[in-house]
């Protein structure tokens, strides 16, 4: 039963694969309609380029912010920052009072 199928389902491949090439040379188009998909196409083409130059622009604004976002200091540096200050403060107060004993 199952090579019946095998055989079935290989000989439908082969009669749709010998359709295909058939199917694709009736309905190649003439040249002037051609001309006109073409010069379609590459109006379509121009659009997407434009729509694309655009959203890229905007994406580099959205990058050149967030550039600018990150070059500025945060809450965890300023903290980091206080506490560098209050440790070397920390450790000069320490070494003073060594000296004076």
């Amino acid at each position: 039963m199952k090579l019946i199928q095998r055989v079935l389902l290989i000989g439908l491949l082969w009669f749709c694969m010998a359709g295909i090439p058939c199917q694709l040379l009736a309905q190649a188009p003439q040249e002037n309609e051609s001309l006109k998909y073409s010069d379609d196409v590459v109006q379509l083409i121009k659009e997407q380029n434009s729509k694309m130059s655009a959203e890229l622009r905007r994406i580099q604004r959205e990058i050149a912010a967030l550039r600018a976002d990150l070059d500025k200091p945060g809450l965890k540096d300023v903290f980091s920052g206080i506490g560098y200050i209050f440790g070397l403060f920390g450790t000069a107060a320490f070494v003073a009072s060594r000296k004076k004993e």
